[in-house]
């Protein structure tokens, strides 16, 4: 009989160890469930939060959007005065070179010789009236007397 009186005793002893292997493992498994309940919690806080800040930014963004639109219209005003304002300076590029060989033309006389061309012209003139006075006497055109030159001014 004592062998199966040692057989019953080894089996609660293989239970007891089993047992105990059970609790541990079950303790383990227990505070697994634990951990892992709390990190769900925490991924959803996460989640959450996340989701929260993206629809805050959105409205951040949004907000922003339609406080610049009104400007877009501004941006294409500024965007054709910017190209007026080229033509314009193109424009005086071209009347400054314009301008610059008038210059240079006038230039080419300088102020005495302007006025001596002007001094010889008005002598020829003079001259020219007088033929004409003298050329009328002449031919008996007139009785008048010749006209007299006109006056310097």
């Amino acid at each position: 009989d004592t062998s199966s009186g040692e057989r019953v005793q080894n089996m609660s002893q293989s239970i007891e160890v089993l047992d105990r292997r059970t609790q541990r493992d079950l303790q383990y498994v227990e505070k697994m469930e634990n951990q892992m309940k709390g990190l769900e919690s925490k991924f959803r806080q996460v989640e959450e939060s996340h989701r929260q800040h993206l629809a805050r930014q959105f409205k951040a963004i949004k907000a922003k959007m339609d406080e610049l639109r009104p400007l877009i219209p501004v941006l294409e005003e500024y965007k054709a005065d910017a190209k007026l304002v080229l033509q314009f300076k193109e424009e005086v590029q071209n009347l400054t070179s314009v301008l610059n060989e008038l210059q240079e033309e006038i230039g080419a006389y300088d102020y005495d010789e302007l006025q001596s061309r002007v001094s010889n012209l008005e002598e020829r003139l003079r001259a020219c009236m007088q033929k004409l006075g003298r050329t009328r006497t002449l031919r008996g055109r007139g009785s008048a007397p010749p006209t007299s030159a006109p006056t310097q001014a």
